[in-house]
Order: C-alpha cells, then structure tokens, then sequence
C-alpha cells in the first residue's frame, strides 16, 4: 500500500488482474471480510466472456445462434495444433434455457468445459472492483468519489475496514493507493471535492436522460420507477452532505455545483416530496424533477399558499447564493415489496 497522513483517506485501486473466484472467496476470507461479497458469475454471463475470448483467439467459430442457444465449433486452427481428430469437427452449444453447455459428444464436451472453465470462470478487474463497491457502499459514511471504478473517500473512522481491503486487493496481487486527507493537504482536498462534484452531477444527469427519453418515446413513467428515482435523489443528498461534514464543506456550495438544467438537488434538499410536487402541479417545478415527484407523491397535495410550499417557492426564485433554512427533510417514499 502506497500512502501519500487526518479527516480521512481517498482510496482507489489499481494493478489487478483476473483471477479465479475461489482466490477471490479466500483472499476476502483471510483479510476478515465476508466471502459472500464475491457472488458467483451467472453462467450465461461466464460462457459469453469466455466464447468472445476463444473466438478472439481464434480457437472456435461461430455456427449459429437462435434464440434459444448458440452453436459453436472448434477452430480448424484449435484441433490442428491439438492434434485432434475429425470426432472435434462437431458442435458443441449453450442452451440459453437451461443454461448448460452440450456437445454432439463426450469428448468434445469434456474438452469444451475445460476451455470454458479456464476462461469463463475468472474474475476479472472490474469483477473486483464491483466486489470492492459492494463492500464499501455497505458501509455508512463512505463516499464513492467516482460514477466509476473503485475511488472512495473513507472517513477516519472507517479505516480499520479500508485495511481489510487493502490486504484483500493485495492477495489478489493488485495494489491500493491512499492518499490522506487533512487540514494541511488541502490539494488532495479540493480534488476530492471535484471528482464528488462531477460524479453527482453524472448520476444526476443520468436520471434528467432517462426522463427525457421516456417523454420523446411517449413511455408513461411508472410510480414505481419515480418512487425509485426519488429515492436515489435522496441517496445522491446524503452522499453530499456527508462529504461536506467529513471535509468540514459547504454543502450548499457544493449543491450550487451539482445543480443541473431541470433537476435542483439544492430544492430536494429543501422540501418534502408533497411539497415538490404541489410545486410541480401548480406549474413551478418542470422537467425531470417534476415528472418525478408528481408521479411518485400519493395523497392530497398542500395548496400553494400554505407555509411550507411558499417558503420552498422563494428558494426557487432566489438566487443561487442565497442561504435559505430548511424547510424540511427530503423524505424518500417507502418502496413497494
């Protein structure tokens, strides 16, 4: 582990390469984690990365695929090198169905399943990192820096779980790198504080995308969805502010920064959903945010003139460096089983 010493430490991964997921399940077990954060690789998915890899190597060519299975052939090339005889020249497939592999005969399917046991059966670096994600986004008070890739910022008080990850990741053979965060690096700081930005804002736009595509394709938004989407604005608020306590932040300013055309995380932030979608209704709040929150509020709407959806309405029309108190807590919805 490379380490750049404390508020905290900015950790990402690099150097990994695939191994297999038994080395994954042991190396989380030896660091004391739960060898259950690496799920086992479906088996449809496996046989499509290990086909593109032969197929790439030039060890088997296509025959065919319908809809229920893919039909393939050892390479010329493959059995010449092997010294196999014509019994190779048959078929061999993967029933999408059933999610197994066949052949037109033993032979050849025993040779098959040890191609693709060597080449499907890995875990790939991206494989670790999602592992690495799924272990750290468990975790209460880490900040994922970047939409993509392993880049946290892991608060002083979590670092006794960001070791256990650095011994993991290096008995795979890869390597962490940390870089401390305190009152005198104020460099690593201000970068972290940008790449927050800029990955809130992805996230963000991402969702105004989606609404917008559902609109240009005449798709009805579903409640369901909306309660979801509303759910992650809430998620993507939490993550902010508890970067902004970490670093002892402005959160508003950095709200300012994530603001984006028809969606105001700053206004999320502010008011209930009933608020947002009384807003929304009388004409106020357009965009993605208000195809969201009409969608996803149930109930009878607080009229325009009460309190609360007044005080919300001046935020609107103020301008960006205005301080307004809250006018209460963004409150995502309950989901539906």
């Amino acid at each position: 582990m490379r380490t750049i010493e404390q508020i905290g430490t900015v950790f990402f991964l690099d150097g990994l390469v695939p191994v297999t997921t038994d080395r994954v399940r042991a190396s989380l077990e030896k660091s004391g984690l739960d060898p259950q954060a690496a799920r086992d690789l479906a088996k449809r998915f496996c046989f499509s990365r290990a086909k593109n890899k032969l197929r790439d190597e030039g060890l088997i060519d296509e025959v065919s695929e319908t809809p229920s299975r893919w039909t393939w052939q050892l390479s010329r090339r493959y059995r010449e090198a092997n010294r196999l005889g014509y019994e190779f020249e048959a078929s061999f497939w993967f029933d999408k169905a059933a999610q197994a592999v066949g052949a037109d005969n033993a032979l050849l399917l025993e040779k098959v399943q040890g191609l693709f046991a060597k080449y499907g059966a890995l875990y790939l670096a991206t494989d670790v990192t999602k592992v690495v994600r799924r272990i750290f986004d468990a975790q209460k008070g880490l900040v994922r820096l970047r939409h993509a890739g392993a880049v946290y910022f892991v608060p002083r008080e979590n670092r006794a779980l960001m070791e256990k990850v650095v011994a993991f990741v290096e008995g795979l053979g890869g390597e962490c790198v940390t870089v401390p965060v305190g009152p005198e690096n104020t460099m690593v700081r201000d970068k972290a504080l940008q790449m927050l930005v800029e990955a809130v804002r992805t996230d963000v736009g991402r969702i105004v995308a989606e609404m917008r595509e559902l609109q240009v394709s005449g798709h009805d938004l579903t409640k369901r969805k909306a309660r979801n989407r509303w759910k992650e604005l809430g998620a993507q608020l939490e993550r902010v502010r508890t970067f902004a306590r970490s670093l002892s932040a402005d959160a508003e300013g950095l709200l300012n920064q994530i603001r984006v055309n028809e969606l105001d995380l700053a206004l999320v932030a502010k008011a209930d959903l009933d608020v947002i979608a009384a807003l929304a209704h009388a004409g106020k709040v357009n965009g993605a945010l208000g195809q969201i929150v009409q969608t996803a509020y149930e109930g009878e709407l607080p009229t325009i003139r009460s309190p609360r959806v007044r005080a919300a309405q001046v935020l609107l029309e103020a301008p960006a460096t205005l301080q307004l108190p809250a006018v209460g807590v963004a409150r995502a919805p309950v989901l539906e089983a």
